[in-house]
């Protein structure tokens, strides 16, 4: 697994306790930071770093250990020929990794982002509006984590969250897709290369999901160990939540190996109470929660400062990474759902009209999987005129014409035929005991059928 791409994913979007989104800084921010660096700013980074480590890192006797390791290489003089902050931070990166092997480690020299960092937490309540306003805009910007919400054909909802987002900003939104989301007959939410987000709103999508169980009908999702302040912090369900909520629903979730942080944490929290079928890749392992430091005003260092505890499993993904419980090439992921989607709500349908619109959307995505090629010889028979519908025989191709454009015809069986670029119309040629093709049926997507002869 490469761990600079994992990196990219969870810097790239939001921290797993969400305190900074990156987006565009500001870049008018005046600092005093230099590019160059001296041996006594790279002690003193070297001194802050080894102070958190000692204080707040998950694990202590590991603290020790990187402690231990950073001392060693200053004192030995490994970092004397670097005068570069940018390289000075990515080596040290490197090194707390080496000894820790924890995927959330990360340093940078990013004076602008640590101006921010402070003016977050900042006694000035102006300060703190802005750098508010700031995340508040970020997530806005990429509407608050939620990427694409969708009803599939068959009445499948799907839903690709890019992030997820703090509840205070983004909770509305979430509660939008959720509502759409409702009255699907199945539910599938793409965790792909999503690299994280907040615990918060973990918990509210969460509790759409799952009905309580425990104390005041909630279910107890996870624990969150916390080194820096010896805190136990726990998150259950919601008891209420705006809307309907989707207890009984089929739920898919497609991850790969840059599902991370908070995307598994959701993952995990379904898997572990049988709540969703996996389907995909393994995660990233990535489950220690972080907080964004500022070190000697010009440097910001994630460091992992807790961990979760399952209720269920006592443990969590650190390193293991979350199994799928169906393993496919990540890019085969969403088809495979959809796929398992449509033929359990067949299954379950007596509706007539409901039947027709799962086989229409079966048909297209069987096709999809298992492309349909038909014997040219029977192409040229289906060549002819119905009535004002043509179809002809073209360069080993069939194609439909009416009163308007012509269609290339694509086959799904060897009898049933899709448009090209039109997707809510297809054909279907109808034979004789002898073989012979006597009619054509236009399929409309709701259900309508009419017959047209073929007269010539």
């Amino acid at each position: 697994m490469d761990r600079k791409i994992i990196l990219t994913l969870i810097i790239s979007l939001i921290s797993i306790h969400g305190l900074l989104a990156v987006g565009d800084l500001d870049k008018n921010i005046k600092t005093n930071c230099e590019a160059t660096i001296d041996s006594k700013t790279k002690a003193a980074v070297v001194d802050s770093i080894n102070r958190l480590l000692i204080e707040q890192y998950v694990f202590p006797d590991v603290a020790e250990q990187m402690k231990a390791h950073l001392n060693n290489k200053l004192k030995n003089g490994d970092y004397e020929e670097i005068n570069d902050s940018a390289h000075f931070a990515k080596t040290l990166e490197q090194d707390l990794f080496k000894i820790s092997k924890d995927s959330h480690f990360f340093m940078e020299f990013n004076p602008e982002r640590a101006e921010l960092l402070k003016a977050k937490e900042s006694p000035s309540k102006e300060e703190v509006e802005k750098a508010n306003k700031k995340l508040f805009e970020d997530a806005r910007w990429n509407n608050f984590g939620l990427k694409k919400i969708e009803i599939l054909k068959g009445n499948i909802g799907y839903l690709n969250i890019s992030f997820f987002a703090n509840p205070e900003h983004g909770g509305a939104t979430a509660v939008a897709a959720m509502n759409l989301l409702a009255h699907s007959d199945a539910v599938i939410i793409d965790l792909r290369n999503t690299p994280g987000g907040w615990p918060t709103m973990v918990q509210l999508i969460c509790s759409y999901f799952i009905k309580g169980i425990d104390t005041e009908g909630r279910t107890h999702l996870n624990s969150f160990e916390r080194r820096f302040d010896n805190s136990l912090e726990q998150f259950w369900t919601i008891s209420y939540v705006p809307g309907k909520r989707m207890y009984e629903m089929d739920l898919y979730i497609l991850t790969n190996r840059y599902t991370g942080s908070g995307a598994e944490e959701f993952t995990y929290n379904m898997k572990n109470l049988k709540r969703a079928t996996i389907i995909g890749e393994t995660t990233a392992g990535s489950a220690h929660n972080v907080e964004y430091k500022v070190i000697q005003e010009c440097f910001v260092m994630h460091l992992p400062t807790g961990r979760p505890i399952n209720p269920i499993s006592g443990t969590n993904w650190e390193r293991t990474g979350i199994e799928p419980d169906i393993k496919v090439k990540a890019e085969d992921a969403l088809d495979k759902a959809y796929l398992l989607a449509l033929e359990k709500s067949l299954k379950k349908t007596k509706d007539e009209n409901r039947i027709f619109q799962i086989n229409w959307a079966l048909d297209g995505l069987r096709a999809k999987l298992n492309p349909v090629e038909v014997d040219l010889k029977i192409l040229k028979k289906y060549a002819g005129d119905y009535g004002e519908r043509k179809v002809q025989f073209e360069n080993g191709e069939l194609f439909y014409q009416r009163t308007g454009p012509k269609y290339k015809l694509i086959p799904l069986k060897e009898t049933l035929f899709a448009l090209e670029g039109l997707d809510f119309f297809r054909i279907e040629f109808v034979l004789d005991a002898a073989g012979n093709v006597t009619e054509l049926i236009g399929l409309y997507e709701i259900g309508f059928k009419d017959s047209s002869k073929r007269i010539k």
